[in-house]
Order: C-alpha cells, then structure tokens, then sequence
C-alpha cells in the first residue's frame, strides 16, 4: 500500500500503469478499484501527518503562499501550498480568495506572509507582508516589453529593481551586512518612490501598477528589516511544481477524497524533503500504525532533534 502510494502521489505512475507495474513485477493480481481504494486507505493513515502541518503552519513565524489552478471531475478549485521553515501545507480549496487564505494559514496565524500580489492577501495588514518581487520584475518586463510611451518608465522601474537584487545578492554572499545593505538601499528606494508618484497621475499602462505598489509600499521592504525574509516567493513556486507535474500529467481528480489524498502527499512528501527525511519508510510506518489503530508517527522532528 505504501509502495502505492509512493508511486502515485511521489512518482506520478497513473493508476492504469500501477497494476501493469504491480501484475507485472510482483504477479499480483489486482484492479484499478483496488488502487483506487488503497490510496484511500493511505490517505486516511496520513490525516493526522495533515493535521501535525497545519499546526506547524499556523505557529509559523513566515510562511510563503501560493496558489495554482486545480480540476477535480467537473469543478475548478485551486491548490494552495503554504511553505514554512519547519513544513510544507497544501490545500485543495474551491476558491482563491481570503476565505481560503484563512483556511491554510489558520485564523491563529500571526506570522508573516511571502506572496504574490492576489487581492486574497490584502487581507493581511502590510506591516505583515512581504511581496513578491520575481512577479515584479515580471510585470515591469512586460511593460517595457509593450510598445507605449511608458517604455521608459518602465525600463527606468525595471533598472531600479535590477539594482535591489544586486545589493540583495551581495547580502546573501556575505559582501555586506543588514545595516550596509539598508543604508545602500535608501537611495534607491528613494527613487522608486519619486519616479512611481509621477507615473500614477500619467493615466497610462504604468499606472494601475505604479499605484498598487504605493498602497504596498511598506511590503515591498520587509525583507530589508526582517531576519529571514526574503524578497522572492520562489520556495512557493518551487513547491507547486511538483504538484503541477501531477495535474499536467493525471488532469486533476475525479472526487473529494482524491483531492485529500493529493493534498496529504505532497503534504508529507514536501515536509519529508525539507528535513531530508526518506518518504517510503514514513509512509510504512504511518499506514502500519493506521491498521494497528496505533498513533500516527510524527512528522516533524521534536524540538531540540
């Protein structure tokens, strides 16, 4: 059952190639059903490895969320990921919006929030944001990319952004400390500030952007102040890869408890990964306790491990 499991929520194996594999390999008779009903049982052994997560997620001093687009039978829902330091949450949610923000980072959640700029995050105040400067820099490309008489704003926008990186780069390697690193920021801020306060009164393309980014002012910098923030969302993005590989190559799921059985996969397939932990014995382990009707193993490592 673990093997499965594995197979099929690690590997991507359709259920129709895991009983060729299975017939073939181990001369085990056995039918789509029966995979079908195995991973069920699976997902069952690992709620309560869901359940430690979320916890974790909600205790979380930062996380970063994301979203991506789903299919299960004939709805539309979307797959969240909340990355921490510790874990790695999914969701598979009907919606995008503040609701389903609230779901994956729990209403106890006080932390920090790494995003994107989806309406769903305005949610949170400011002061506990960070966002995404990789879809930034994307959104300025696309602008000076487009013929109009914002070009050079954009191009003068994008050049500044290039230069937050830099000096985000040297911090990084160790060139220069926090204190050097905001103190050579200043300028540049400075000048972002004065060159988006003109363009939001031109009307143009730039515009809409320009004064989006005035309201999150103040999260465009957390990082500057902030111990191990970063300025990207790129651990989100990196998690939903996996996940997006699954629905490319499955086309989403078919019902609700598909659906929890994706989400508790990459769920402890992420978390395993993060702490360099081997999966396949986890999950023997977890469905050996669910049959014995014995506790779940634990995911996380204790405090102090």
């Amino acid at each position: 059952m673990a093997l499965i499991a594995l197979l099929h929520g690690r590997y991507r194996l359709s259920d129709r190639e895991l009983v060729d594999l299975v017939q073939m390999v181990w001369q085990l008779p056995i039918s789509v059903g029966s995979v079908c009903h195995l991973q069920q049982v699976a997902s069952a052994a690992l709620a309560p490895a869901q359940a430690e997560v979320q916890a974790a997620i909600a205790e979380a001093d930062h996380v970063h969320v994301d979203e991506t687009s789903w299919r299960e039978g004939t709805r539309r829902p979307w797959l969240w990921v909340a990355v921490g330091t510790m874990a790695t949450l999914f969701l598979i949610q009907m919606g995008r919006g503040k609701v389903q923000l609230q779901a994956i980072l729990d209403a106890t959640f006080t932390g920090r929030v790494i995003s994107d700029r989806l309406a769903a995050y305005h949610s949170i105040p400011t002061e506990r944001r960070q966002v995404c400067w990789a879809h930034l820099i994307r959104n300025l490309r696309s602008r000076v990319e487009s013929k109009g008489r914002w070009q050079a704003d954009a191009a003068d926008l994008l050049a500044l952004a290039d230069l937050v990186f830099a000096l985000w780069e040297r911090f990084r390697e160790g060139a220069i400390d926090r204190a050097t690193l905001q103190a050579m920021m200043q300028p540049i801020q400075q000048a972002m500030w004065e060159r988006m306060q003109i363009v939001k009164h031109d009307g143009h393309y730039l515009s809409s952007l320009c004064s989006e980014l005035l309201r999150l002012w103040d999260a465009l910098w957390t990082f500057l102040e902030v111990e191990g923030i970063e300025p990207t969302n790129n651990a989100a993005e990196r998690a939903l890869r996996p996940a997006v590989l699954w629905r490319k190559g499955s086309y989403g799921t078919q019902s609700d408890g598909g659906s929890r059985f994706v989400e508790r996969m990459l769920t402890v397939s992420a978390t395993c990964q993060q702490h360099e932990r081997p999966l396949f014995p986890y999950l023997i382990a977890a469905i050996t306790a669910y049959w014995a009707n014995q506790p779940a193993p634990k995911l996380l490592p204790s405090e102090g491990a």
